[in-house]
């Protein structure tokens, strides 16, 4: 099964990593921000039959660590304007180090940028993840070790 053309970047605490690593490289990261744009990237890779993978950056500053794919995701509003988002992913692997800066995976860049890249054959410049942009998370290029 190949990788979506899009993937998810987010931060998580070294503590949090930790426990993740130790259930096997793999469970589920919770956060209170309502992930509704990932879910519907998720939904879109689901029925192209495509992985969306998940990237998470620690430390300070931070960079990529490890990286797996989303199992399922989940966007539930608890209370009035109070968001829970569950996303269990597959194993974690190792990120290279060569990978671990995020400015070394780029911005997704808009429909339109995309749709004049392919008809007009115009390049597009492509802009690197910065740490104001990863929280709560960021949608990316999907890299090429993704695949």
């Amino acid at each position: 099964m190949d990788s979506f053309p899009s993937c998810i970047c987010t931060t998580v605490g070294a503590r949090a990593l930790t426990v993740l690593l130790e259930n096997a490289g793999s469970g589920t990261y919770k956060d209170s921000h309502p992930w509704l744009v990932a879910l519907e990237l998720f939904e879109q890779a689901s029925v192209a039959g495509q992985r969306l993978p998940i990237l998470f950056a620690t430390g300070q500053p931070s960079e990529f660590s490890h990286w797996g794919f989303v199992e399922r995701l989940d966007v539930v509003e608890l209370h009035r304007a109070t968001w829970e988002t569950a996303c269990a992913f597959t194993q974690l692997s190792p990120v290279n180090p060569i990978w671990t800066s995020l400015d070394s995976v780029f911005l997704m860049p808009s429909e339109y940028r995309l749709k004049r890249e392919l008809l007009e054959e115009i390049h597009q410049h492509r802009y690197g993840l910065t740490e104001g942009e990863i929280r709560p998370y960021a949608i990316c290029e999907t890299p090429p070790f993704c695949n």
